[in-house]
């Protein structure tokens, strides 16, 4: 690729790109296809038909509103640990189809990428948290003025769209309790939109929201080193319809979760408390995904015993330390614990859930604020490893046409629709305001796939 040009502010040492100006002089597109370093501090449009690379810490600053078109391919460099970061001010539009997402992705070639090959992407805001008003956000080193930084009081504030778009093979371990996921969230308000994103092979969590109110629907996390969805210092937006797909020999030494939500480090009673509201939300562990071979006329599902899989796994869902975050109307099978309830905050709700396959069914914590009297009234579950189990009787399988041997749920072809007379189909329970309300549980019916055309499993073959 050919590098733009650049020019050093000595006072600033930020970096301006050179480009050429649009008529109005308010935005500018690059002239070749490029390498993006250093600081973008006018507003810019990406060309959909040129490939770039992201080269160290990108910071998009206020008042620079970046825009990338549908289709556009942005690769993340490995050695630098390429990131982009758009500051609280600043906006990101990345606005694809359904037919022609956003990709964000490894540089190696096909074949050879690999979790964490890059560092990944960075939302800032105006939101409140439960840290400050100007909290430096996780993996991202300290800088002058306001590069990485976030917090505020603006509840409504607006980050730009995020929208059918997938990130691949980010997520960088920097040191313990510091690393980029691959779409981190600090303090965006509830005027961004974020829906139908994929993150997948993340060398950390997939998604995390510390602190802000924004919403998000129709997420993928698709097999994560670490945690899935992780809500931290005081994030109160609503998540709905999202999907969780693990890899039985991939997890975090820290113990993998699908879900994992803290109101702050002490576990202090800081305001705002974390208090996101999840829905809709199909959590498939490692236990979900291995069949043994079967004579082609049984069609069975074995089971998948405790010792197949990767010891580093942890809970479905680890709700801990004051959160106030609940979960409803949700799936949750194949973790050693489906749910941890560890100190949680009474606010935090837990119903109209499906939990199956799991070796500890619920655990309570001394000082637990959940209600664990209803706890068995809100929740159904199926206990144990049984052949009649969640894939089973409750979502479509695979069935290879050539041996006609029943497979449970391919990584790399998930079919996660329910079958005709699945129980989850109905039974859903009540939901609060800002949710929508459906019959079903988990995150899909019987007929809606709404991961069809814009998602990929298996990008590690996949050539851009």
């Amino acid at each position: 690729m050919k590098r733009l040009s650049s020019i050093f502010l000595a006072a600033l040492l930020t970096v301006n790109f050179a480009c050429k100006k649009d008529k109005d002089d308010s935005t500018v597109t690059p002239s070749n296809d490029v390498t993006l370093e250093g600081t973008i501090n006018q507003s810019m449009t990406l060309d959909a038909g040129k490939k770039y690379i992201l080269r160290g810490n990108v910071y998009v600053t206020a008042p620079a509103e970046l825009t990338i078109p549908a289709g556009t391919v942005i690769m993340g460099d490995k050695v630098t640990k390429g990131a982009l970061i758009i500051d609280r001010g600043a906006k990101i539009h990345a606005t694809g189809t359904s037919s022609n997402p956003i990709i964000f992705t490894s540089g190696a070639p096909a074949g050879y990428k690999n979790y964490g090959d890059w560092g990944g992407i960075v939302i800032l805001g105006k939101a409140p948290n439960n840290g400050g008003a100007n909290v430096n956000i996780e993996g991202v080193s300290a800088q002058a003025g306001e590069n990485g930084k976030h917090g505020g009081t603006d509840a409504d504030d607006n980050s730009g769209e995020f929208q059918y778009v997938r990130v691949e093979f980010a997520g960088i371990a920097l040191s313990p309790d510091n690393e980029l996921n691959g779409l981190t969230f600090g303090s965006v308000g509830r005027s961004t939109k974020v829906d139908h994103v994929q993150v997948s092979f993340s060398g950390d969590d997939a998604f995390e929201w510390f602190g802000g109110t924004v919403n998000a629907k129709y997420l993928v996390a698709y097999r994560s080193w670490d945690d899935d969805f992780d809500t931290d210092n005081g994030f109160s937006g609503n998540v709905q319809y999202g999907i969780v797909v693990r890899d039985p020999s991939i997890a975090d030494i820290s113990l993998s979760n699908g879900f994992e939500s803290d109101n702050n480090a002490t576990g202090g009673p800081e305001a705002p408390l974390t208090a996101a509201q999840f829905s809709n939300i199909t959590v498939l562990g490692p236990y979900a995904f291995k069949v043994k071979s079967v004579a082609s006329a049984s069609k069975k599902i074995y089971n998948y015993t405790f010792g197949d899989i990767n010891g580093s796994y942890g809970q479905g869902a680890h709700l801990r330390r004051n959160t106030a975050q609940s979960i409803y109307n949700s799936v949750i099978i194949g973790f050693p614990t489906a749910v941890n309830f560890e100190k949680t905050n009474s606010g935090s709700k837990f119903s109209g859930n499906f939990l199956s396959r799991y070796k500890t069914l619920a655990a309570f914590s001394s000082g637990n604020g959940n209600d664990t009297t209803g706890f068995a009234a809100n929740n159904r579950t199926l206990a144990g490893f049984n052949l009649a189990d969640y894939f089973a009787g409750v979502v479509n399988q695979r069935i290879d046409s050539s041996s006609n041997v029943a497979n449970i749920f391919e990584l790399s072809n998930p079919n996660p629709l329910l079958k005709a007379g699945s129980p989850l189909l109905s039974g859903s329970k009540s939901v609060p305001a800002g949710l929508e309300q459906t019959s079903f549980v988990g995150a899909f019916d019987g007929s809606n796939n709404w991961m069809h055309g814009w998602t990929e499993f298996d990008p590690k073959n996949k050539a851009y």
